[in-house]
């Protein structure tokens, strides 16, 4: 005959419990591209920060030239499918603009990140993109 502590038996039962609802918690944090991870708002600043600051280099129809890369379209996706959006941010935040690069405010780069996700037809949602990179690191570019 097997003998069980039962002490022992609910302690690993409880614990088990709480691991799966810090698992399931952790999930429900990430967000997902499609979730809507920037405002239409934080968007319509973007898009005046990247007229002032990005559209000289990248064009006013984020097509980009012989020199900048297009951050639109199939060649967007073409370089970023796959990575973080935090990638996308960190590049940024610390390369552009090429005159000064890590020259704008963390938020202006996040807006002018929400206006290149808008613009590339990732839906809006009711939360602004926020400029903090771990949680940007955890949301994957993707077409899904």
């Amino acid at each position: 005959m097997i003998e069980i502590n039962v002490n022992k038996t609910a302690r690993l039962c409880l614990l088990l419990k709480l691991f799966l609802l810090q698992s399931i918690g952790y999930a429900q944090s990430t967000s997902s591209i499609g979730d809507g991870i920037y405002t239409v708002a934080q968007a319509e600043r973007g898009a005046e920060q990247y007229a002032a600051r990005c559209a000289s280099c990248h064009s006013a129809d984020l097509r980009g030239n012989s020199n900048s890369p297009s951050l639109r379209g199939m060649a967007f996706m073409f370089i970023w499918e796959g990575k973080s959006v935090g990638e996308l941010y960190t590049k940024m935040s610390a390369e552009m603009p090429t005159d000064q690069p890590g020259g704008l405010l963390s938020n202006n780069y996040a807006d002018i990140l929400a206006f290149i996700l808008r613009t590339n037809e990732f839906p809006s949602g009711n939360q602004e993109l926020s400029p903090n990179e771990i949680d940007l690191n955890q949301i994957i570019i993707s077409s899904n």
